[in-house]
């Protein structure tokens, strides 16, 4: 502190600082020269009384004119304690503490050299200095003085602005009649309390007719209060998105939670439906039934889904698929809506994609949804597939690198014909909760999902739009040169039932099964006896490596594993597949789960396994599946 206040006594230029009412608490030897005040006569004084100054030109001081903030000096006019006046240069600024609260204020200056003084300009009592409005006026946050009847005694025009009128018309008003009702009902407590306790308060409150945030400082003044705003609605702002965020992670934990068991259920459903439908003619009674509960069943699955997108480690799952193909069913299956044109494009050359099949529809899913609500009861609604080339794209318009080859690139637009969206809004349409629906069902997150899945697939998303002008959202998708080929199992999309008549293997395959649930491991082995297999159900991987051990030492390997991931209490997939592979390197295998986030699921490769089947799953895809690995042995 002594080499502190050395410092500042014997600095070249005048220093004085106040507190927050603008008493004096310091001055440097400087300042007691310049003004003709000396520390212990102007310590507790205001500071108009000793630091009196004007314009070079002679006008009063604005109440913003004297704190500038920055580094530069400015010439103004001091009047020292005999009526001499001095230009000077000066600079004043805010004095805050760690929290950022205001303290006070730090007014450096200097004498300056070659500028003549003008004459000082008396006021009404022939007095010649600003009063305190002048330097008050010049803090650069609202502030404002009650007086013990609540009644508004004096304010800043930056006060003015905060309380939405002029400074003239609300000098003498109860400041409870500026403000909302619920302003007066939230905090009249703080106020009351300061005011009767003469103790200084200090918390945040929120002007709900303007939206915005204050954080409050109370101080005594006099018989009133002294009141100081601080703006925080930026911070308060960027503390809600945060807080929302972290809701958003805490529900894709919880969703990851439930979702093995939910996805095992939604499988038996999904099975047990598929299978009806087979033995049921397509025109036959409870026919129609049967699709529309298996339809609602694999949409049932973006219930748990839609937030595991956001969960920890939730990857894609990505496998070889025709992406023609399954958006082309994706879109057989969608529910129309009347009064709505529905139309789509499909180019007859596109590559097969590597991508999670389920995320990719969920993705459309949502873009549709969203272009459904944009047109309301009627207009147009078109989906295209496509090369970025052959409708004339370019990596900027796709969001891409200028490096980028587009030739490796697979194009998803939906186009609406609807309201659009207002500029302002466009830049806030993937930020996580934004929405300008009013419907009650409006989560705000379909976007945020759209643009986390594109990424996962190292892909990008674009929206265009203007207001009444409709919307066109791009996504782009890295595609794979070749179709899938042999050793790559091409992953069906969620389609109608099974063909009447399904293919079967050639010859009889031994198949080996890991899955501790009753219900799911009866329907797989009933599905895959019907394409002639031979199925050894086992509910645990350590049962499950016994079994293989001892048909390899038989010299009769089981053809396929379809393991599930997961086992409760005991060895699962993951595990026992470490132990065959020892056993025999060249083991194929599938692995399925309802921890669809797993890493093991979106990183199967790495664990040994030759394809991936997330629950819940159609018969008709584990067939498939099953059918493509077995066509590898000769």
């Amino acid at each position: 502190e002594e080499r502190f206040v050395s410092t500042l006594r014997s600095m070249a230029e005048g220093v004085i600082s106040t507190d927050v009412m603008g008493t004096i608490a310091f001055m440097n030897p400087v300042a007691e020269g310049l003004t003709g005040w000396s520390l212990a006569a102007a310590t507790g004084r205001p500071l108009h009384e000793i630091f009196r100054i004007s314009l070079p030109g002679g006008e009063s001081v604005e109440p913003t004119g004297l704190m500038n903030g920055g580094s530069a000096l400015r010439t103004m006019i001091l009047t020292d304690k005999e009526g001499v006046t001095i230009p000077i240069e000066d600079n004043t600024t805010p004095i805050r503490d760690a929290d950022g609260a205001l303290t006070g204020i730090v007014v450096l200056f200097r004498r300056k050299e070659g500028v003549a003084p003008p004459p000082a300009l008396p006021d009404a009592t022939g007095t010649s200095w600003p009063n305190l409005a002048t330097i008050v006026g010049s803090i650069s946050d609202p502030l404002f003085a009650l007086d013990e009847d609540w009644r508004i005694t004096y304010l800043n025009n930056l006060a003015a602005r905060a309380l939405d009128g002029r400074r003239e018309s609300l000098l003498g008003c109860i400041v409870w009649d500026c403000l909302p009702a619920s302003t007066h009902q939230l905090y009249y407590h703080e106020f009351s309390t300061a005011m009767t306790r003469r103790i200084a308060r200090s918390f945040e409150m929120e002007n709900e007719a303007r939206g915005t945030w204050y954080e409050v400082q109370l101080y005594p003044f006099g018989p009133g209060l002294l009141v100081l705003l601080r703006e925080i609605t930026a911070r308060k702002h960027a503390e809600d998105h945060q807080n929302k965020l972290e809701k958003l992670e805490s529900l894709g934990l919880l969703a990851r939670g439930f979702a093995h068991d939910f996805n095992n259920l939604l499988t038996v459903l999904l099975g047990n439906l598929s299978l009806a439908e087979m033995n049921i003619a397509a025109d036959g009674p409870g026919a129609n039934e049967l699709r529309t509960a298996r339809q609602a069943t694999v949409q049932a699955q973006n219930l748990v889904q839609q937030l595991l997108t956001f969960a920890r480690g939730g990857a894609p799952i990505k496998q070889p698929t025709d992406i023609g193909r399954s958006v082309q069913e994706w879109f057989a299956e969608w529910p129309k809506r009347p009064g709505i044109d529905y139309r789509m494009g499909v180019s007859g050359d596109l590559w097969h994609a590597e991508v999670d099949r389920h995320q990719i529809r969920r993705l459309l899913s949502n873009l549709m949804k969203n272009a459904e609500q944009a047109v309301g009861r009627e207009g147009i609604v078109s989906l295209r597939l496509a090369r970025p080339a052959q409708v004339g794209l370019g990596a900027a318009e796709l969001g891409l690198p200028p490096e980028a080859p587009l030739s490796d690139f697979i194009l998803i637009e939906m186009v609406d014909n609807g309201e659009g969206i207002a500029p302002e809004q466009l830049e806030h349409v993937f930020e996580p909760y934004f929405t300008t629906r009013q419907d009650a069902n409006a989560s705000g997150l379909g976007l945020t999902v759209c643009e986390s899945i594109a990424k996962g697939h190292d892909g990008t998303i674009r929206l265009l739009s203007a207001w009444h002008e409709g919307t066109r959202v791009r996504v782009s998708l890295p595609a794979m040169p070749v179709p899938a080929g042999p050793g790559q199992a091409v992953a069906a999309p969620a389609a109608a039932p099974a063909p009447e008549n399904p293919p079967t293997v050639r010859g009889t395959r031994r198949v080996l099964i890991l899955e501790d649930e009753p219900l799911i491991r009866q329907l797989i082995v009933q599905n895959l006896k019907g394409v002639g297999c031979e199925v050894t159900p086992t509910s645990d991987g350590t049962e499950t490596v016994a079994r293989y051990q001892e048909s390899l030492a038989a010299g009769h390997p089981y053809d396929l594993l379809v393991m599930d991931l997961s086992i409760p209490g005991g060895m699962g997939g993951a595990a026992a597949m470490e132990k065959i592979k020892a056993l025999d390197p060249d083991v194929r295998a599938i692995v399925s789960s309802g921890y669809s986030d797993d890493p093991v699921m979106s990183r199967y490769l790495d664990y040994g396994f030759r394809a991936v089947l997330p629950k819940p799953y159609q018969p008709q895809e584990l067939r498939e599946l099953v059918e493509e690995l077995l066509r590898e042995i000769r």
